[in-house]
Parts: C-alpha cells; sequence; structure tokens
C-alpha cells in the first residue's frame, strides 16, 4: 500500500460521485490542470492517471494542459494569470519553488498561488557506474570527500532537483564534484552506464528500470523515509549526512485569490483521488511516494521548501538558465 498522509488516509473514502450541496463549490465546465513540462514525466504521469477519479468526483473532466519550456516558468505565469475560480489548477513541481530566487526574470512569485495539496514526492536516488571503486554509500562518501574534484556528478541542467541535490550535498559534506549537465536524466544515465561520468543523483522514475537492467548501482536514496520500490537502500540522512533531504515534488496550486470553498473542495477531490487503487499502483510501478496532505500541511511544506532552497540558492550563488 502507498503511503498517505494519516490524515488524509482518514479522510479518503472510496470513490463516489456525489451531487454539490448548496454550500458546496462545484466547477462550472472542464478544469484545466496546467502542466509546465512535457507530457510523459513523472508529475505527468501522476496527473493522468488522476483524471479521471477526479472528474467522477466533480463532474467535469479535468483537462491536462501542458505548458511547457523556460524551466516550467512558462506554465507557471499562466497560472498565476488564471482566474481564480477553480477552473484552473497548476501542477507545481519544485522547480516552481526554485525559479523565482534564481531567475530575476521568472515573473511570478511562489506568493502568487495557495496551495491546495502536496501530492507525491519524487525520490531521488545516488547513482553510479556500475564498476565505480565505492560499493556502499559510506565507500562512497568518504572516497569523494577524499578526492576534490576527482569525480563527474551529472544533471540534467540548472535548477533541477538533481542539481540541488548534489549543490546541498557537497554544502553538507565540504566534497567538490565536477558537475556536468545533460538535457534531461536519460542522456545523463546513458553517460553513466557508459563510464563517461561517474554519478547523478537521479529521479527514481527514470532510474529504476536501468537500475534493474544492469550497468547502473545505487546506493542510497534521498528521502527521510525508505522506498518501497528500493526498499534494500539505505538513506543518505541515516549514514553519512544527519537530517539531508533532497527530491522532487508534486503540489496543486491554484491562484493565490481563489475562495476557500474552492481550495477546500479541490483538496478533498485530491486526497480521494490518491487514495483509488489504480493511482497507487501506478505510484509505486513510477517510485512514487503518494503524500495526500491537507491545505494547512501543504502550505508548511511549501514554506518549508521556500526557506530551505532559497537559503541554498544564495550560499552556493546558483543561477538559473531559463
Amino acid at each position: 500500500m502507498i503511503r498517505l498522509s494519516r490524515r488524509a488516509a482518514l479522510a479518503a473514502p472510496a470513490l463516489v460521485a456525489l451531487p454539490g450541496t448548496a454550500q458546496e463549490w462545484q466547477p462550472s465546465g472542464p478544469v484545466r490542470l496546467i502542466n509546465g513540462f512535457p507530457p510523459g514525466g513523472s508529475p505527468d504521469i501522476l496527473a493522468r492517471t488522476m483524471a479521471p477519479h477526479v472528474q467522477a468526483l466533480l463532474g467535469q473532466p479535468m483537462v491536462i494542459e501542458n505548458r511547457a519550456g523556460a524551466g516550467g516558468t512558462i506554465g507557471a505565469r499562466a497560472a498565476a494569470q488564471a482566474s481564480a475560480d477553480g477552473q484552473s489548477v497548476f501542477l507545481a513541481v519544485i522547480s516552481h519553488v526554485l525559479q523565482p530566487y534564481m531567475n530575476p526574470d521568472a515573473q511570478f512569485r511562489v506568493e502568487d498561488f495557495r496551495a491546495v495539496s502536496w501530492l507525491a514526492t519524487t525520490p531521488l536516488a545516488l547513482v553510479v557506474r556500475d564498476n565505480f571503486p565505492a560499493r556502499t554509500i559510506q565507500e562512497w562518501d568518504a572516497l569523494v570527500r577524499a578526492n576534490p574534484e576527482r569525480f563527474t556528478i551529472a544533471t540534467a541542467g540548472n535548477g533541477t532537483p538533481h542539481h540541488m541535490a548534489a549543490e546541498l550535498y557537497m554544502q553538507a559534506s565540504g566534497a567538490n564534484l565536477r558537475q556536468v549537465q545533460y538535457r534531461g536524466t536519460a542522456p545523463a544515465l546513458t553517460d553513466i552506464r557508459a563510464g563517461t561520468v561517474d554519478m547523478m543523483f537521479a529521479d527514481l522514475a527514470a532510474a529504476l528500470g536501468p537500475i534493474r537492467q544492469g550497468g547502473l548501482r545505487a546506493l542510497a536514496v534521498t528521502t527521510a523515509r525508505r522506498v518501497p520500490a528500493l526498499a534494500e537502500l539505505p538513506m543518505m540522512s541515516e549514514t553519512v549526512t544527519p537530517g539531508f533531504e533532497a527530491y522532487s515534488w508534486v503540489n496543486w496550486w491554484v491562484p493565490a485569490r481563489t475562495p476557500d470553498a474552492v481550495v477546500q473542495r479541490l483538496n478533498r477531490v485530491a486526497v480521494q483521488a490518491l487514495a483509488q487503487q489504480d493511482v497507487q499502483a501506478r505510484a509505486a510501478e513510477v517510485g512514487f511516494l503518494l503524500e495526500g496532505t491537507s491545505i494547512a500541511d501543504a502550505e508548511a511544506f511549501v514554506r518549508r521548501e521556500v526557506d530551505k532552497w532559497s537559503s541554498l540558492i544564495r550560499t552556493r550563488n546558483i543561477r538559473s538558465e531559463a
């Protein structure tokens, strides 16, 4: 069973489409879910798996609108400027916390939105080439600390979760890794398997296949709890870097002026959709950890992420390429 937050699990009955009441907001037409990235990514997979259940609950289709470009900022701008009536929901990911602090031209702020629910965590796994000399996370940590700039680490570009995880580790450990940027996780993993690059903090959804096929070794996960898809892997936080957490995530956000009644209804719908068996099965398949939080917990989570990553961005002088 995929983990939902305890509060969400208690609030998530079996999916039943109910007629609206006088107090309950109902959409007047299809609900747009704006995704700032192309189809096929992990957040998009979750969105499309949830969409039929959202439709059953709201009585209106949820239409996925991919507005890709500029590191997710094009979709964020469109969502921030949408009508605050519940007809447009934003599929927010970690990039949308990072970009306003890395890119002065982002043209949106986190404060332009209200959090509806933290839907899921997308774990990262530290992976290395198959012939890398370290066999455990402890050996890896000792080796990279003792050999500044000897080893290369792949990222999918500035401001990506892979990049931020590498920066966070280097700040915490004092290690110095040479970063090699790629246009996506897949080509980076190909080069690691070929021995061109040494390692990567890779999103689990992309790395699971290559890990299972061979040619790529996973040493640890970056979440604060173990990941069922790779249950044998230790956490970095329990081994070499206490308190270390670096992962991507998926939230539903809406424009900041959206009324409370709309946000509350959307939260209930999100939690119920996440509780469905096919959503949980698909999440397990691609390595998601489902959350399904309350509005208050989602807001608190976003505040923690803003504080954490904005501080790292300032300290490490990270700038966006978008």
